[in-house]
């Protein structure tokens, strides 16, 4: 299922989510689709793809003590507009 990641941090933590991002290792199984940094916002973005909510926890945790991670499921728009209700 396809995830969105957007990890806010202070900006005194700036240096030390840049340094841990350059050596992140994502799950096995994790298909990473590419990573931003919102310049000025502290905060970095990723769009990857996982099998289960395990892999959520393992890449969110590293993270857990430098800011707060908020991941949502994601659809493609072309996608979500086939979707009726």
């Amino acid at each position: 299922m396809l995830f969105v990641l957007w990890f806010k941090f202070g900006p005194e933590n700036t240096h030390k989510v840049i340094e841990l991002w350059k050596h992140f290792m994502y799950p096995s199984g994790v298909k990473l689709i590419n990573r931003y940094l919102l310049i000025g916002r502290h905060t970095s973005l990723a769009i990857f793809d996982a099998p289960d909510e395990e892999s959520l926890i393992k890449i969110a945790g590293p993270f857990s003590g430098l800011g707060i991670a908020h991941i949502s499921p994601a659809m493609e728009l072309k996608e979500a507009l086939k979707v009726t209700w």
